[in-house]
């Protein structure tokens, strides 16, 4: 987690220093759009998981530190989904897992605009941008068996908790992930930004889509999480490599912000700064 608390200290320091010499403006607005999912689950690059998008709906709050830098805050709601059934890799086929999640997200991210820009600013109205941050996340897999959706965690399907397997623990259902992408925004009217972006978030988990290591021994798990752990049409020995623990799951978003400019009390951006 010290990434985390570099992040954190950076975003701090950014707002710290910026205080003192500026007439911040904040912006409030709407993000719509639609989910991304990179994981065992599915498709093996990440380029297709725009294939699998549910909506995504989020507020946002945003400080505005200067023409070139701002501290977003922001609430994400949405669900992630994959499906093995759709991918081209023979290994993802015969695997046939598919899961869903719903995805809930607190986000802080600092935000830097290649060019000088402000919304009410009629030569400063359009810019691309990047950004970067921290997000707390909450979810819960889940997997569709005949024609039911179950909870996976509390399945144990990779025999979470079981002292065959004591290496691997029952895994939270919430985690941090840095934030970081890319996007273009413009001033349509007035006080009114539009800001298209896409971004992904890097986790600190390898289960949002329950799936990490290897099979177990169906003598661990009961009925249900037996039929959910293998969903092959084939009898599969314990051990045998079910996903990939050397990289966690991501997840993204890809949509609109539609932002409204609040004038501050100094009435004006004068001694806003560059």
């Amino acid at each position: 987690m010290k990434i985390k608390n570099w992040i954190i200290l950076a975003l701090t320091f950014s707002l710290t220093i910026s205080i003192p010499v500026i007439s911040q403006t904040n912006e409030i607005g709407l993000f719509l759009g639609g989910s991304l999912f990179h994981g065992d689950v599915g498709y093996k690059n990440a380029e297709y998981s725009i294939l699998n998008t549910k909506p995504v709906i989020g507020l946002n709050f945003k400080r505005n530190l200067n023409y070139h830098f701002g501290l977003l805050f922001s609430f994400n709601k949405s669900t992630i989904q994959a499906n093995d059934n759709v991918s081209s890799d023979a290994f993802n086929i015969n695997r046939n897992i598919n899961f869903r999640s719903k995805i809930n997200e607190l986000a802080l991210v600092l935000e830097f605009n290649f060019q000088p820009y402000l919304s009410r600013d009629p030569d400063h109205n359009t810019t691309s941008f990047i950004f970067a941050g921290i997000s707390k996340f909450y979810f819960n897999p889940q997997s569709e068996y005949d024609g039911r959706w179950y909870n996976l965690q509390p399945l144990t399907t990779e025999g979470q908790g079981s002292d065959l397997y004591p290496g691997r623990e029952i895994y939270n259902l919430n985690g941090w992930a840095i934030p970081i992408g890319v996007g273009y925004k413009v001033n349509i009217y007035n006080y009114i930004t539009l800001a298209f972006n896409i971004g992904w978030r890097m986790t600190w988990i390898d289960y949002i889509d329950d799936v990490s290591m290897t099979y177990v021994e169906e003598s661990i798990l009961n009925q249900t999480a037996s039929e959910l752990a293998n969903q092959s049409n084939n009898n599969l020995p314990s051990k045998f490599q079910r996903g990939n623990p050397y990289n966690n799951d991501k997840y993204g978003f890809i949509g609109i912000s539609i932002l409204y400019s609040i004038k501050d009390r100094n009435n004006g951006c004068d001694n806003i700064v560059y």
